[in-house]
């Protein structure tokens, strides 16, 4: 009952939903402005699961997030040197047009001048969903251009996600847990509209929408000032021409272009008699206010956002009136309220009977003292999103590995304690020509951790996103120091067009440095010339708002295609409490000390399990006192 009151209170402390009503009386609503995002981290689509409900926002900047509805916003891509690129000469990029035409890009790589643009499922939950995903589909494009949303594979080739050309990409099915990045094409300067909807199914089966929802992009400019308003046109039209006192007249007042957004405010004079929603072009307003005599009548249109449309006023149109008399009030219709409200599922479960474990049984062994053990701790990090990150924590810059591999989980591990397996699936060939001569000959095996998200492929990135700048001055300097293992590592990114951007390169030689700017958030291919177990040296170099210099050198262990990653994990020597005996702790297995973690260990659900277990026990004791007493009140 305590479940269904709390679902009844939460559905009574949200706004009720309403349809928008046809025609009012007063003042139309005041105008908006949208805030323009125009050079942040910003996951355009950010995939929500409230209530039973799927439903679509905008999360903006680093962690924490700001979260804004998407129809508050605006998405401008700025016209310059770095946005503005030719369409180049490789057929596998003739989807974006005729070699040498000009195209506009946010790009999938983080560039500071320009809006960094993606989705993300990260807050969904596995187990929600049927097979784990749901699926975005780009419903409609409305623009001057066509639109394409693209991705660039291991070496360099585009992987088409979603088209306004092509009907063959307009849906794409999305892992839950992921945070996606993508280059965003457009072939023309001027406004779009992207309308997209999210879909899945429960695991009963039942479909679950989003709905359509519309983002609106700019692109041009090199200033959120920039983004201008589209001209409208206003007319009005009055039936009857002439009427009596009292008499019901029409107003009808006519926007161009036909989906400005907003609403018509009817006048007389300076006497708003009303106003009314627009909708395809038209909003109607039935007066009957109009007493005797000689009006002048006037529509001003009132745009939603004033970043979409501009306003205007119609010429005026006369209207005679005969008769006298006060005039009766303004009438006006509207559809009934719809409201929408829902309570979350309740959970039960049935009453279970525990045991208490018999002591045990004394021993007649002789105890024979045990002796220090060795176990193997750390764990191991095989599939979804890390970032090899920096904080300054207490003065210091401190290095440590983000785990987002659980879905909607953030947990911060120290370097020393993780190793990261690039499993045997992550093995491909080093393609042919010669972009690629860095990582070997053309066919040489490699192993390699990619750019874009692969299913059961490690994804590592690095990020600065938790590092402000009233911490530190300037830009965090990045260095590889040192690789140890059997072959060499490659870190590099890519363009838009697939060329590599070598950041880091032993293979011909280490220190290699590279600048990382505060609020960075980046993935590149990982690569690995050989299997094995490798120990790469990274440091963090930066000056503090103090003007001190500090830095953290760390050492990351990767195991390498089929090798067993745990045999790299750490080794901790332990020594058990005096009075243990050797036979209690190979009754352990072995274990002087706790379970050692590995990342694929039974600790965590072990603790999970004790803890269910205690909410089990108290959830029947509950459950009696609760039926003792409704049996009492019997």
């Amino acid at each position: 009952m305590r479940w269904v009151l709390a679902g009844c209170l939460l559905a009574l402390s949200v706004p009720l939903l309403s349809a928008p009503a046809v025609a009012g009386t007063g003042p139309a609503p005041a105008s908006k402005s949208r805030t323009v995002l125009d050079d942040e981290h910003t996951d355009t689509l950010d995939i929500q699961y409230r209530d039973g409900r799927l439903t679509l926002q905008t999360r903006v900047g680093n962690d924490p997030h700001r979260y804004f509805s998407p129809q508050d916003v605006l998405f401008q891509l700025r016209d310059n040197d770095a946005s503005r690129i030719a369409v180049p000469e490789a057929p596998e990029y003739s989807f974006l047009g005729a070699a040498g035409t000009p195209v506009w890009i946010a790009p999938q790589v983080q560039d500071f001048s320009l809006l960094f643009a993606g989705w993300d499922t990260e807050s969904l939950t596995p187990g929600t969903f049927a097979g784990d995903a749901v699926d975005i589909r780009l419903a409609r494009v409305d623009g001057p251009g066509a639109v394409e949303v693209f991705q660039t594979d291991s070496f360099g080739l585009p992987l088409r996600v979603f088209s306004s050309a092509d009907p063959a990409h307009r849906v794409l099915r999305q892992a839950v847990g992921s945070h996606v990045h993508a280059n965003w094409a457009f072939t023309a300067l001027g406004r779009y509209r992207l309308t997209f909807e999210v879909t899945a199914t429960d695991p009963a089966g039942h479909p679950l929408s989003s709905g359509p929802v519309d983002y609106t992009w700019f692109v041009g400019g090199t200033q959120a000032s920039d983004v201008t308003a589209a001209a409208t046109t206003t007319t009005l039209a009055v039936t009857p021409p002439a009427a009596a006192a009292g008499d019901p007249v029409t107003l009808t007042g006519t926007v161009t272009p036909a989906d400005a957004s907003g609403a018509i405010e009817f006048a007389d004079g300076d006497r708003v008699l009303g106003h009314a929603a627009v909708s395809g072009g038209r909003a109607s307003l039935v007066t009957t206010a109009l007493g005797g005599g000689t009006h002048t009548l006037t529509a001003r249109f009132v745009p939603t956002y004033v970043t979409d449309f501009a306003a205007g006023v119609s010429a005026p149109v006369t209207v005679v009136v005969s008769g006298d008399g006060p005039p009766p009030t303004t009438s006006s219709s509207a559809p009934p309220v719809t409201s929408h409200s829902s309570t979350p599922p309740g959970t039960s479960s049935a009453p279970s009977s525990t045991g208490t474990p018999p002591p045990p049984a004394p021993s007649s062994t002789t105890c024979v003292p045990a002796g220090p053990t060795t176990a193997t701790t750390g764990t191991v990090l095989a599939d979804g999103h890390v970032d090899y990150a920096v904080r300054v924590l207490d003065g210091k810059l401190v290095s440590g590995v983000k785990d987002g591999t659980v879905s909607g989980v953030t947990t911060w591990r120290a370097p020393s304690s993780v190793v990261l397996h690039v499993a045997d699936k992550a093995a491909t060939t080093v393609p042919p020509g010669d972009r690629f001569a860095f990582l070997g000959r053309p066919g040489d095996r490699i192993w390699q951790i990619p750019q874009t998200q692969q299913a059961g492929v490690l994804w590592l990135g690095w990020n600065t996103e938790s590092v402000t700048a009233a911490q530190v001055r300037g830009d965090i300097t990045w260095s590889l120091d040192k690789v140890d293992g059997p072959g060499s590592l490659a870190v590099f990114e890519f363009d838009p067009f697939g060329t590599p951007v070598i950041l880091f390169d032993s293979g011909n030689g280490v220190p290699d440095t590279a600048p990382v700017r505060l609020g960075t958030h980046a993935h590149g291919n990982w690569t690995f010339t050989k299997p094995g177990i490798y120990h790469v040296t990274l440091t963090h170099t930066a000056t503090l708002a103090s003007g001190t210099r500090v830095s953290d050198k760390q050492t990351v262990t990767f195991a390498v295609g089929p090798v067993d990653p745990k045999q790299a994990l750490p080794v901790t020597t332990s020594t058990p409490p005096p009075g243990t005996c050797a036979s209690d702790v190979a009754a352990r297995g072995g274990r002087g000390g706790s379970l050692a973690s590995t990342g694929f260990s039974a600790a965590v659900p072990a603790a999970a399990g004790a803890l269910a277990l205690l909410a089990g026990v108290l959830c029947l004791v509950v459950v009696r006192r609760r039926r003792s007493a409704a049996g009492g009140a019997r």
